[in-house]
């Protein structure tokens, strides 16, 4: 039952900073919301029509509802650039002030130059007087104060201008110079005072950005193997060179060897089949579907972001583990990234994977039988189902989704069992479910680390889901 209809149009204009699925989240919850009080309403009236009049004199306009839960969710942000609005207009007018001094000095300057020049004219048609070299000694006089009050008004624009230099290394004990990084300043502002500028650091690892007019500037550095810094503020002070030494990583991600171990207790020999593990962002579009992975690594303090070239590995960050053999696959996908229907003898399982060292998080995990590769192509494209979540509270909710996303584990060709009491709480709270429970989605921040420095033996222990017990609650509440 697609009730109320709410789509995406109906928020306000969409902003720069906003979470890509915040809409779409609060479409979910609520639609979740009211379809539970419509069936608890059908249950006391079958007349469907009656029972939604009831739900919206209730809960309101559920158009309204969603706006106010989006500006609620944005509020903050909102506020934030209000004030660096504020603060920005606060600088233009101060730079439109100093441009109107410096204009005022130069109009007065020239004055002063049509006056000397008017002089000369004058001296110049007067008859040579016997103290000609008194009158040169006076226009000499005269010159040298329009010199020096030239003079000071170069030198009072040169002190608005900030020297900016950062210096490069390479982490390690010899902090070598990290030469061909490229440096990007955007000045921060109102549309008029906003630019910005780039620098390549030199042989001796300095990047050189110049005399630059004071204010905050947003600094990127990106590395020749295309690896970027997270970016930085900067504030600098009018006639004040600033000047900071920053740690680079000295060559590209190294491939590190990664063992899986997945503990999947109570779990028979002829139950276990695979776990699919998907590391990489999905953006959604209404005709085809792209796939990022994006992994950080911290260098001394700062964290470096890589990009990894999914075009031509679009296998990269999707790995198959056959839970009996404890075996792992780079999982075989199409040239697109997209799932591909698979034969148990294609798999080439190892007991290690190579991957590039970094940070990888929030995996989308699938629970699948031998008998499901045959059918991974189905994985693409989903019907609705529903997902056990825990909230802040640690409470269960239930939410709505079209495709397994981050920290959710899912069995996506079977529904989940629970126990009767869960059950029971669960329909006392939403009422009747409407879409088959399919999974659970972990409340915390899943974080697997690949380094060159340390044993990578990524560890996962997963809940039971036949039945959902209050136990696997648990497990849910402390994976890791």
């Amino acid at each position: 039952m697609n009730w109320p209809e709410i789509s995406i149009e109906d928020f306000p204009p969409e902003r720069d900073d906003e979470p890509t699925s915040l809409r779409q989240d609060i479409i979910d919850e609520l639609s979740d919301h009211f379809a539970c009080a419509l069936n608890r309403e059908l249950l006391k009236n079958s007349d469907e029509q009656l029972a939604k009049q009831r739900v919206l004199s209730q809960f309101g306009d559920p158009i309204k509802i969603a706006r106010q839960l989006w500006l609620d969710a944005m509020k903050e942000k909102i506020m934030s650039q209000r004030i660096l609005t504020g603060i920005s207009v606060t600088a233009a007018v101060c730079c439109i002030a100093v441009a109107g001094i410096v204009w005022s000095m130069m109009k007065q300057n020239e004055r002063l130059n049509l006056k000397m020049l008017d002089q000369l004219a004058t001296l110049a048609d007067r008859p040579q007087p016997v103290t000609a070299s008194q009158v040169d000694q006076q226009i000499l006089k005269q010159l040298e104060k329009l010199n020096e009050r030239q003079t000071g008004q170069a030198a009072s624009i040169s002190d608005l201008l900030s020297p900016i230099t950062f210096q490069l290394v390479q982490t390690g004990k010899d902090l070598k110079p990290a030469s061909g990084f490229t440096g990007q300043l955007t000045k921060r502002g109102s549309k008029t005072d906003t630019f910005t500028v780039k620098a390549i650091s030199d042989e001796t690892g300095k990047l050189n950005f110049k005399r630059l007019p004071w204010g905050q500037y947003q600094l990127t550095i990106t590395s020749p193997w295309g690896e970027h810094l997270k970016t930085k503020m900067i504030s600098t002070i009018p006639g004040r060179e600033y000047e900071s030494t920053i740690v680079c990583p000295a060559q590209p991600p190294d491939k590190v060897s990664v063992v899986f171990e997945v503990d999947q207790t109570k779990q028979t020999d002829e139950e276990q089949g695979y776990l699919l593990c998907d590391f990489r962002n999905r953006i959604l579009s209404k005709t085809q579907d792209t796939f990022s992975l994006v992994t950080p690594r911290k260098v001394e303090g700062s964290y470096w972001y890589y990009s990894h070239d999914l075009a031509d590995h679009p296998d990269q960050g999707v790995y198959l583990i056959d839970l009996k053999m404890k075996k792992v696959v780079a999982c075989p996908l199409d040239e697109r990234g997209m799932f591909i229907d698979l034969k148990p003898e294609q798999l080439k399982l190892q007991d290690s994977v190579k991957l590039e060292e970094g940070i990888y998080e929030d995996p989308a995990l699938y629970l699948l039988q031998n008998k499901d590769l045959s059918r991974l192509s189905e994985l693409n494209r989903l019907e609705y189902f529903g997902v056990v979540k825990l909230d802040d509270t640690r409470e269960m909710r239930i939410l709505a989704a079209r495709n397994v996303g981050p920290r959710m584990l899912v069995r996506p060709f079977e529904s989940i069992k629970m126990q009767p009491k869960a059950q029971k709480l669960l329909e006392q709270r939403y009422g009747v479910v409407a879409n088959k429970l399919s999974g659970v989605q972990f409340p915390d921040a899943i974080r697997f680390d690949a380094s060159t420095t340390e044993s990578n033996i990524w560890k996962m222990t997963l809940p039971e889901l036949d039945p959902l017990t209050e136990e696997s609650v648990t497990v849910i509440d402390s994976f890791q």
